[in-house]
């Protein structure tokens, strides 16, 4: 698994790796490239499936790493930091791909058909159904927020970004057992705290 080459160090191989890459040390630039780049070319690929982006979204997830570097605590571990740079950079990709897929449509329509897909988008869901949504997805994004770092984590790497548990363990740094685990607990303790934000939504409301 890419990251393993400085993760059998540990955090203090970590900090000592972005230390020499901050002091100029090519060699151990070198290196942080050839221990991650496996891991985050995979990322790239399950988070986007498009082969002819990853070495380009690569390139712009290691350019990422090291301006943001110095920012790196050490707290963590290294991989999953780098991780969450490369989950990014896709997310991002996709986004403009997507944005790009819904404005090609609309160059090409003229303007009465624009006007019939206007109309067309007014007769869905409401302001009042839009709104709700938009609350409840806001409440989700809060308490997986404020979920402890570790079950946050393994929430999203499997559940949302859906990798697989060994390839998250491995990530993570933890026993495979340990991440189900945190899933568990993880999934539990979100589920909980949605139900009273609602709860709390709802109070609110009637008042």
């Amino acid at each position: 698994m890419a990251g393993a080459g400085s993760g059998g160090d540990g955090e203090d191989g970590d900090r000592e790796l972005a230390a020499r890459v901050l002091a100029g040390d090519e060699a151990a630039a070198a290196r942080l490239v050839e221990d991650y780049s496996r891991m985050v070319g995979t990322v790239i690929w399950r988070t986007t499936g498009d082969d002819r982006a990853v070495e380009d979204l690569a390139q712009e997830t290691f350019l990422r790493v090291f301006r943001a570097l110095g920012r790196f605590d050490g707290r963590g571990r290294l991989s999953t930091w780098i991780y969450t740079i490369a989950s990014r950079v896709a997310v991002d990709h996709l986004r403009r791909d997507a944005r790009r897929r819904a404005e090609a449509p609309m160059v090409a329509l003229g303007p009465s058909s624009r006007e019939d897909a206007r109309e067309e988008a007014a007769d869905g869901p409401g302001p009042e159904d839009e709104l709700a949504r938009k609350e409840i997805r806001g409440i989700v994004h809060q308490e997986l927020e404020r979920l402890p770092e570790g079950y946050r984590l393994a929430l999203v790497y499997t559940a949302i970004e859906g990798l697989d548990y060994p390839a998250v363990a491995a990530m993570m740094g933890i026993p495979l057992g340990t991440l189900k685990t945190y899933v568990f607990r993880g999934k539990k303790m979100l589920k909980d705290r949605i139900a009273d934000a609602m709860r709390g939504r709802s109070k609110t409301s009637r008042r």
